[in-house]
């Protein structure tokens, strides 16, 4: 667009000195009149666009979620409501994957008459995963020459979710049961998400178990006894935190869903969880109908350093998806997928890059 006004300008201006060149050989005054004219008309134009500008409206349109690698369409409305047209609008559209931090613009022209509406279609492809801020970076409107250009306050904003797709992957985990693991919510315990039993408040209980609604209906103070701590069977963790190249990012949001989707072949239900901005997303999947109602969110954004952590030692089996494995965190319980292209062997892990995740990872055995 830059580069196009420069190019009116200089077209501009040699017209301009070939009509003051004429002029000033035939010393004809209708060739001066033109010359003045011309200099007149985008002065003009340009401050009937400083009313215009206040005066429009926009925004933009897209689908949900689209495929990855696939083009989709997006729309920008404008909305006119001043009684001047706007003949030419420079727009310029910002999308950021907030997934991978990825950035590109698309750049157009559109127009929008006196109290119209009017609108421009656009293309959106990602070759990469995540949530999509399609925003309008800025919009200018341009005088009839295309020399000055007037910006317009204009914020208009959308997100779509480009969902990760899902390679054949096999998963064999060794068998351990709930019941089998150590606690259960028919035990008094520390427990404060199961509840062990409802009695009346004594002093000294802490006030932080009381049941206030409870409490407001009885009239009396009614406290929660907490149970023993339950441990799950199957948790697919993936770590988000970890700085990563926009490939590696990828590759590890397939992996999480296709593993999701190979233990839902093999009906193992689990706790889905992930990283996110402020806090972890937790879903408790057990067919394929929740999985797949869970991937858009799976995929919006990557996760802060300062995101908590699940608990994992609740669980039996740990299956944690991340860029690097973090030595905090061990166990016989974890098994460490790890995307990266530094090679080392270590027991628990199963060490994948962004080129050959799909290979590595059609037979997983946990």
């Amino acid at each position: 667009m830059r580069r196009e006004r420069i190019g009116n300008a200089v077209r501009y201006t040699l017209l301009l000195l070939l009509l003051s060149g004429l002029f000033f050989l035939s010393g004809n005054p209708w060739i001066l009149g033109l010359a003045v004219l011309l200099v007149i008309i985008p002065l003009i134009s340009a401050c009937l666009n400083l009313y215009v500008r206040r005066h429009i409206r926009g925004k933009i349109q897209l689908p949900t979620t689209a495929p990855k690698g696939t083009a989709c369409m997006g729309t920008i409305v404008m909305q006119n409501r001043s009684w001047l047209p706007a003949w030419k609008m420079q727009c310029k559209i910002e999308i950021i994957n907030d997934l991978t931090h990825e950035k590109q613009e698309i750049s157009f022209l559109m127009a929008a008459g006196a109290r119209r509406q009017s609108s421009r279609e656009f293309l959106l492809q990602s070759i990469h995963c995540g949530r999509l801020y399609v925003q309008v970076q800025s919009v200018r409107i341009l005088d009839y020459f295309g020399l000055f250009a007037v910006k317009v306050p204009l914020r208009a904003a959308s997100r779509l979710t480009i969902l990760p797709e899902m390679f054949p992957c096999e998963v064999y985990v060794s068998p351990v049961s709930a019941s089998a693991e150590e606690g259960t919510a028919a035990r008094r315990g520390e427990d404060r998400t199961e509840v062990f039993q409802l009695r009346e408040y004594q002093n000294g209980d802490d006030i932080r178990r009381i049941h206030w609604k409870l409490s407001s209906k009885l009239d009396t103070l009614i406290l929660r006894e907490s149970a023993q701590n339950v441990r799950r069977s199957m948790l697919l963790f993936w770590d988000k935190r970890g700085a990563c190249s926009p490939e590696s990012m990828d590759a590890q949001a397939e992996t999480v869903a296709s593993v999701s989707r190979a233990l839902c072949d093999r009906g193992i239900p689990f706790d889905l969880c992930w990283t996110e901005r402020e806090e972890t997303e937790l879903r408790r999947i057990s067919d394929e109908d929740m999985l797949l109602q869970s991937i858009p969110a799976l995929v919006t954004q990557a996760g802060l350093p300062e995101c908590p952590m699940p608990e994992m030692e609740e669980y039996g089996q740990v299956i944690y998806v991340c860029p690097q494995a973090p030595e905090e965190y061990a166990g016989e319980q974890i098994h460490y997928l790890v995307c990266t292209d530094r090679e080392y062997e270590q027991a628990g892990h199963t060490v994948y890059s962004a080129e050959n995740y799909k290979e590595r990872l059609e037979r997983l055995v946990i």
